[in-house]
């Protein structure tokens, strides 16, 4: 009730800021929600109509027009019409035809009103679209409609097209049938009568009658040969004619040998270009092998009637002619015999063979016939062809998940966005008309209790002195007139130190000299400046890895307490790199000079000023002692720690300080001194 004007105009204005912002966020994102969402689903298809059109009435939805082929304008007219749409809702189940009623009194208009068909440019490519609350109802909408259109399709194309196809379709289907037949009649009779092919000298019999002639004929001439000889001996032998005659070369002998080697050869020829089981089969292979036999078998005859031996008398030589005569005589009769025997099958066969033909020849025109009726055929479908439509589904439709309109998350940053801006314009409004001057407002910078050398103390400048009284001071002396220069802040500063960064720890740590390096390390585990210079080399009890820090007297009114700190890894190595030895049970200041008396606090000072501007840091006059003892407490802080632990880590605190570093701590329970961190990741990467 007692607020300012200022904390009141505040108050104001977040009132009508908030109230606005809140009543129009909440308006704008009620009816944007409040509106339901409709889906959209799409299918492409590919559509080649021919020559065939399906007539339809004129549709009411999207179609484009732009750069398409008129057939194919005229297919998205009959994608949209209403008879397809009507067709597909009598064939839906009967959900989805509830669904589907609930659009309005007039269903295939509502869903005919969401549809909408266009060509991908440059392609024969459809993309039909439908959009609406159900998203079931969409996806199965397009789907089926395109079903619908296919079978329509192929309905007028069988309608359009002629019966000159199914007739001649028909006629090559019964030549095809007769032509089987015919060949089938024929596989069975030449298995049944042994007919090879129809070439007469590769059929087995009629092979095998040929080579028994020829061998009759030769026999027959074999034998008018041994009966000329015998009679020309006769006559010689009556005449007084000696009979024996030089020695001259057997004619007959060397034909008979010469055709055998041929027959031989023939043979040969014939095992390497074909298998035995084939040339078993063959019927000229067969009569080439008798014809051999019988030559081999003549050759023996022949030399046996013809030797090269000389007869000793006319009687011997005229029996030998005697039965060379004889021995053809038999050879005829034999052969003669076989050939009348093969007559009646040489006949049979030659029945059948030519039975055989008769039938190729009835094939032949059966089979000119399917092959006219099939070109004609290939023809007729090759015209066909071109007037056959066809619909190709690229990409089907799917249930889609997300609405497409309206999009409620831009709809809601646009009605945020909206609501903020309006806001901001309500509260400006409202202050224009509720403005009220402020008085002037003087700011005085209040003296600290412990002034600092440093030009960062709020009483540097003031005209107090290190260790006045201040409220005298305020009593007695005249205010000092300040000038302000536009870059110094007349507001007092943060009356607690620097916090230094850990990148800044770790440079100090890396320039700063051995000894300035253990101050600095004492200082970061909550040591004091003042307990720093005072301790001694018995302090250090390596047995019990502590650092003992003896009670005594910092200032007027603040004491330390006494406590033991761990003397962790890194602080007993910054020790010994210090003294070379460790300096256990030792009264020689850990902080000392060469002649083992106790640094100044003011030259530590000065040195760690030193280090801090080797390092880069920033402002380097803020790094002092209680900077970096301040950064350790802080750091504990933050963890979390117990104030009574935090002095037990640090020392004993002011209540100003204990304010401060109670704020720091972060929400949560708090942690006892052994559940927390005590060393920096800085000092940590020094060691």
């Amino acid at each position: 009730m007692f607020s300012s004007p200022t904390q009141r105009a505040n108050k104001r204005k977040f009132l009508v800021f908030s109230g606005t912002f809140l009543a129009l966020a909440a308006i704008g994102l009620l009816f944007s929600y409040s509106r339901p969402a409709i889906y959209l689903a799409s299918t492409r298809v590919q559509i080649n109509p021919g020559a065939v059109q399906v007539e339809a009435a004129v549709s009411t939805g999207g179609t484009q027009g732009a750069n398409v082929p008129r057939s194919l304008l005229n297919e998205l007219q009959v994608l949209t019409s209403r008879p397809l749409v009507k067709a597909v809702l009598e064939k839906m189940s009967g959900a989805q035809r509830d669904t589907a009623s609930r659009l309005g009194a007039d269903p295939v208009a509502a869903l005919q009103t969401g549809l909408q068909a266009k060509v991908a440019e440059g392609t024969n490519v459809v993309e039909v679209s439908s959009h609406g609350p159900d998203a079931a109802l969409a996806a199965m909408l397009v789907n089926e409609l395109v079903v619908a259109y296919t079978g329509q399709l192929n309905d007028a194309y069988a309608k359009t097209s002629g019966s000159s196809l199914i007739q001649i379709s028909d006629e090559v289907a019964q030549l095809t049938q007769k032509v089987q037949t015919q060949r089938r009649q024929m596989e069975d009779f030449r298995l049944r009568h042994n007919i090879v092919s129809f070439e007469r000298e590769e059929n087995e019999a009629l092979g095998r009658i040929k080579g028994q002639t020829e061998a009759l004929n030769k026999a027959q001439e074999k034998l008018a040969i041994a009966e000329g000889k015998l009679r020309a001996m006769t006559e010689s032998a009556a005449g007084g004619r000696p009979l024996a005659a030089p020695v001259r070369p057997n004619v007959t002998l060397e034909n008979l040998e010469q055709r055998a080697s041929q027959a031989r050869e023939e043979l040969s020829e014939l095992s390497r270009a074909y298998t035995p089981a084939y040339l078993a089969m063959d019927p000229h292979a067969r009569a080439v092998r008798n014809r051999l036999a019988e030559l081999e078998r003549q050759v023996v005859n022949q030399r046996q009637s013809s030797g090269q031996v000389a007869r000793s008398d006319q009687s011997s030589a005229l029996a030998d002619a005697r039965e060379e005569v004889n021995a053809a005589r038999d050879t005829v009769a034999r052969m003669a015999q076989q050939a009348a025997g093969n007559r009646g099958a040489l006949q049979q066969f030659a029945a059948h063979f030519n039975d055989f033909r008769i039938m190729r020849d009835e094939l032949a025109p059966l089979e000119s016939l399917l092959r006219d009726a099939t070109q004609r055929k290939a023809r007729q479908e090759a015209g066909e062809a071109a007037r056959r439509p066809s619909v190709r589904v690229v990409e089907p439709a799917f249930i889609p998940r997300e609405p497409w309109q309206p999009q409620y998350t831009r709809d809601a940053a646009i009605v945020l966005g909206g609501a903020f801006l309006l806001a901001l314009l309500a509260m400006w409004v409202v202050e224009l008309f509720n403005r009220v001057d402020a008085p002037p407002t003087w700011i005085v910078s209040q003296p600290s209790s412990h002034p600092s050398p440093y030009p960062g103390n709020p009483n540097y400048g003031l005209g107090y002195e290190a260790g006045q009284d201040n409220v005298a001071a305020l009593a007695h002396r005249k205010p000092l007139a300040v000038e302000y220069d536009g870059r110094t802040s007349l507001l007092p500063p943060v009356i607690h130190p620097r916090e230094l960064l850990q990148e800044e720890l770790t440079g100090i740590l890396t320039n700063a000299s051995p000894t300035v390096l253990l101050f600095a390390h004492l200082l970061l585990r909550g040591v004091s400046p003042e307990e720093a210079v005072a301790l001694r080399g018995s302090d250090v009890n390596t047995e019990t890895r502590t650092l003992h820090i003896a009670s005594g007297q910092e200032g007027d009114d603040s004491r330390t307490t006494a406590r033991d700190i761990p003397l962790d890894s890194a602080l007993h190595e910054v020790i010994v790199n210090t003294f070379k030895i460790t300096p256990a049970g030792d009264a020689q200041p850990l902080l000392g000079d060469a002649n083992a008396k106790p640094l100044a606090l003011s030259d530590l000072t000065t040195e760690l000023l030193y280090a801090a501007h080797d390092a880069g840091v920033d402002q380097p006059a803020e790094v002092t002692p209680d900077a970096l003892r301040h950064t350790c407490a802080a750091f504990l802080a933050r963890q979390g720690i117990r104030m009574a632990d935090l002095a037990r880590a640090v020392g004993q605190m002011s209540t100003a300080q204990a304010a401060i570093y109670s704020a720091m701590a972060p929400a949560g329970k708090r942690l006892g001194l052994e559940q927390v961190e005590r060393l920096m990741s800085a000092v940590r990467l020094a060691a």
